[in-house]
């Protein structure tokens, strides 16, 4: 790490200790790197990262996050404005930040994507630029801020790679949304209007997997020049599968996965799901409220920013979803959860509803145009790659598990290992009683563990 930061002259003009201090805890950092660089090295099934070492990862911000927690703290709910942080100056932050706001064309309709560039002011050299994709109910606050506006997982990537924070159409909107009861809301699949209750039951019908991947790749395409390695947590994992080839180009043949499992049509995720009926799911045209509920089980742990051992898991959960219920959406579109479920046997009776809704509203979009784009994720090619990488965390329960044998992330890197014969596939595991939402409970550590494994992925 380059020690002329603000933060580092600072310490070396007071305090030549402290000076000192700084500069050890920086060799710390480079050697826990090294250490999880040379692991990857190694061929095999899993590597795990342990807790000490964890600790020693990531790296301390210019201002120490407080310009931007600034910001956040002084908007309502916290939705702060992405183009604000255009006017902040990279010598306080470590980057410059550009707000992009991407209109593409999908079945005769307009939608728009929000994506946030942050571009180091001291980039390591020869590194892809990080794509990282929200999952479902988030969107780009989730990896820039955490749910009391402290610095985020991308603040600290930024000061090394460049990061591209993409949210899908619909779950970014100005100012948030005032609705609390999250089946209200609307999406915002365009930004700059609002849509009526009719128009979104149409576009949630017709939210199919190709609108989200088409515009990921429209803003690959629009605002970046440079490879890519494109990160989907959870549901937004489904994407980087259905680019592969599409994005060839640019993404090398290149893989890496935080909380992403494998695209819906791998035989283990079959099986991990199991078998849906069409009673599993809301209408395509409706949305599925998120509640914290929801949270209060596996994406509830001891790392979380509000956790309490002696209140009840709902309550904890309930006070985090709350701290965020302004600009988080908390919804997801019923036909995303069926196509990432790997129900394919409800083809038939979602093409009926999306037929109906398509009706009822007099649409014009071509109903079976969408009816042909349905279990995309189901297609996605499993060989072609050429360097292959998951991380996880220990209590991650949707991807990883005491039963190693049991874990979805292992029997997915496994069937790539299948696929694409003599490529390096790693796994790696963060051996630290992190959940699905580790970027939220600890994004520092997280970020040196994410640096340490693109730094192998890349290497040539």
């Amino acid at each position: 790490m380059s020690v002329a930061t603000p933060s580092a002259r600072y310490l070396r003009t007071c305090s030549p200790l402290l000076f000192f201090l700084f500069l050890t805890g920086c060799e710390q950092v480079r050697e826990a790197e090294d250490e999880i660089f040379k692991m990857l090295d190694e061929a095999r099934t899993y590597h795990v990262v342990s807790g000490p070492l964890f600790e020693r990862l990531g790296w301390a911000l210019p201002d120490g996050g407080v310009t931007v927690k600034e910001l956040a703290d002084a908007a309502p709910g916290g939705a702060f404005d992405p183009r604000d942080l255009e006017s902040i100056p990279s010598e306080r932050t470590g980057y410059a930040a550009r707000w992009h706001e991407v209109r593409f064309s999908v079945y005769g309709l307009d939608w728009d994507l929000g994506a946030l560039h942050l571009v180091p002011r001291k980039p390591v050299d020869h590194l892809p630029t990080l794509v990282i994709i929200n999952g479902g109910a988030a969107n780009w606050y989730e990896f820039f801020v955490d749910p009391l506006n402290r610095a985020g997982l991308a603040q600290y990537l930024a000061q090394k790679v460049p990061v591209l924070l993409v949210t899908i159409p619909g779950n970014y909107r100005h100012g948030g949304w005032l609705e609390t009861e999250f089946d209200q809301r609307i999406p915002a699949y365009l930004l700059d209007r609002d849509l009526s209750a009719d128009e979104a039951a149409v576009r949630n019908a017709v939210f199919t997997f190709r609108v989200v991947a088409d515009g990921v790749k429209a803003a690959v395409q629009s605002i970046l020049s440079e490879p890519v390695v494109i990160v989907g947590h959870s549901t937004g994992g489904e994407v980087q599968f259905l680019l592969k080839d599409e994005l060839e180009a640019r993404m090398r043949g290149l893989s890496m996965g935080w909380g992403t499992g494998g695209p819906a049509g791998l035989p283990a995720m079959r099986e991990f799901r199991g078998q849906r009926s069409i009673g599993d799911f809301l209408h395509v045209s409706r949305l599925r409220p998120r509640t914290p509920d929801q949270y209060a089980g596996g994406y509830l742990g001891p790392l979380n920013p509000f956790w309490d051992p002696s209140r009840p898991r709902e309550e904890i959960a309930a006070q985090w979803i709350g701290a965020e219920m302004r600009r988080r959406p908390q919804f997801k579109q019923p036909l995303q959860d069926i196509e990432h479920s790997s129900a394919i046997n409800l083809r038939a009776q979602v093409a009926d509803q999306i037929r109906s809704t398509l009706t009822k509203h007099r649409s014009d979009i071509d109903a079976q145009e969408v009816i042909d784009d349905l279990f995309s994720t189901m297609r996605s090619p499993l060989s072609g790659y050429r360097k292959m990488i998951w991380t996880t965390a220990a209590r991650d329960t949707g991807h990883w598990s005491d039963d190693v044998a049991a874990a979805r992330e292992l029997i997915v890197a496994d069937a790539f290992r299948d696929a694409n014969p003599g490529i390096p596939v790693r796994l790696l595991v963060f051996d630290v009683p992190m959940t699905h939402y580790g970027n939220v409970e600890k994004p520092r550590e997280l970020a040196g563990g994410l640096y340490a494994a693109l730094r192998w992925l890349a290497d040539p």
